[in-house]
C-alpha cells in the first residue's frame, strides 16, 4: 500500500524552519530589554488602572459616608455631587491615558518583535491581536461603565435624607 501524503497541516508544522534575527549580539539585548521593560510597563498600567477604579469607589463610599454622618445641609449636598461628578470625569480620563499609554508601549513591542527570530513570531501569533485589543478595551469600557455606575450610586445616597 502506498502512503498517504501528509496533509497541508501536518505538512507546514514539519516545514517550519527557524531563522534566527540577524541582528548582533547588544543590539539583540537592546531589543530583549526594550520588550521586558515595555511588558513590564503594560502589567504595570493595567495595575495602576484596577487600583484608580477600586480607590475611586471607596471615594464615592466616603462621600455618601460624610453626608450620612454630617447630616448636610442641601449645598454641602450639591458640593458633594459636584464633587463626585468631577471625581468621575477625572477617572475616566486618568484610565483612558493608561490604557493610552498601553497601547503605545504594544506598539514598541511590536516593533522591536521584528526583529526577532521567526520562531518567536510564530509563538507570538498564536494569539489574535485583533481579540487581544478586543479584550483590553471591552475591560477598559467595563471600568467606566463601574465608575459612571457607582457615582450614580453615590449621587442617590447623597441626595438621600
Amino acid at each position: 500500500m502506498a502512503k498517504k501524503p501528509p496533509e497541508p497541516a501536518e505538512e507546514s508544522k514539519s516545514s517550519f524552519e527557524n531563522e534566527p534575527s540577524n541582528l548582533d549580539e547588544l543590539t539583540h539585548r537592546a531589543l530583549l530589554m526594550m520588550h521586558r521593560e515595555s511588558a513590564a510597563a503594560v502589567l504595570f498600567a493595567k495595575s495602576i488602572q484596577w487600583s484608580t477604579v477600586g480607590a475611586c469607589l471607596l471615594v464615592y463610599g466616603a462621600l455618601v459616608g460624610i453626608n450620612v454622618f454630617t447630616k448636610a445641609d442641601t449645598q454641602f449636598e450639591k458640593i458633594l455631587t459636584a464633587t463626585t461628578i468631577v471625581l468621575t470625569c477625572g477617572v475616566i480620563f486618568v484610565l483612558t491615558m493608561y490604557q493610552s499609554w498601553q497601547f503605545n508601549e504594544f506598539k514598541k513591542m511590536d516593533e522591536v518583535e521584528k526583529n526577532l527570530s521567526t520562531l518567536y513570531t510564530k509563538i507570538r501569533n498564536t494569539q489574535s491581536r485583533r481579540l487581544s485589543s478586543y479584550q483590553r478595551y471591552t475591560l477598559l469600557m467595563s471600568m467606566i461603565v463601574v465608575i459612571v455606575l457607582g457615582a450614580v450610586v453615590s449621587i442617590i445616597g447623597i441626595k438621600q435624607k
